[in-house]
């Protein structure tokens, strides 16, 4: 059950959304849950209590009233309508550019889909509208022939039978283009990942080496100091065993 909105929250909620901040961060956010939930927060500060949720479905119900007048009014002059919203809403959405943010896309594109099959529609009606053997070729068709078909015919019959594709078969090469302009990019940042998956590996094994080297030359230090301190104690030791060996041939003379 949708939620009630009061005139003035709803007022309050325009004052809010028509906030220039607001608009730029609507225009550029591809995912808007952020904004409408900071709308909801000072919302809130005003005493009026509505979920994010319920914000971005206020104001997109808002937005196609406003469209829906307004194109209404721009087509019909005498039978004008009017909404006690359309003022605000012109105010915020009147001047501002229909193709920004997220959803003035996907109106852009959602209008070039429908013009696209529109055209593809008049164009398909129009080649059986204006074929004088479109009857013939349905009754030719339709009845089992009397003898094999000439080259000509089998070459004319699919023209007849598939009339409205020539047209859309003129976007297929800038579709083969685009697709190949895809994949030539995505080879190239496989290529560009795998360099750079080699290059640090290399590094890596790099400062590997370098770590065994400096361990080793670290090891090897320690090794020969080691031995020099041996060294020094053995002489030190030797002199003492000298030293004591005197003393005791002193001591064993008579006197």
């Amino acid at each position: 059950m949708a939620e009630s909105w009061s005139v003035d929250e709803v007022q309050t909620f325009l004052s809010l959304v028509g906030e220039e901040r607001i608009q730029r961060e609507l225009d550029g956010a591809t995912q808007n849950e952020k904004v409408f939930q900071e709308v909801a927060q000072l919302l809130a500060a005003h005493g009026y209590h509505q979920t994010y949720k319920q914000c971005r479905d206020k104001l997109k119900k808002l937005k196609s009233d406003y469209r829906t007048i307004k194109d209404h009014n721009g087509r019909s002059g005498a039978n004008r309508r009017t909404w006690k919203w359309f003022d605000q809403m012109d105010a915020i959405y009147g001047s501002r550019p229909a193709s920004n943010g997220r959803e003035g896309a996907l109106d852009s594109a959602t209008s070039l889909l429908d013009n696209t099959i529109e055209d593809d529609a008049l164009s398909t009606i129009d080649s059986l509208a204006l074929s004088p053997c479109s009857d013939a070729s349905t009754v030719i068709a339709a009845s089992p022939p009397a003898r094999p078909s000439t080259p000509a015919t089998s070459s004319r019959t699919p023209e007849r039978l598939v009339p409205g594709k020539r047209k859309r078969s003129m976007h297929h090469p800038e579709h083969l283009a685009v697709l190949r302009e895809m994949q030539v990019a995505d080879i190239q940042q496989q290529e560009l990942n795998r360099a750079q998956r080699e290059l640090h590996l290399q590094m890596a094994i790099d400062e590997a080496r370098q770590a065994r080297e400096q361990e080793a030359a670290l090891r090897t230090e320690e090794n020969a100091q080691t031995a020099a301190f041996n060294q020094a104690f053995l002489n030190v030791m030797g002199m003492l065993v000298q030293a004591m060996s005197g003393r005791q041939e002193q001591n064993s003379l008579p006197d």
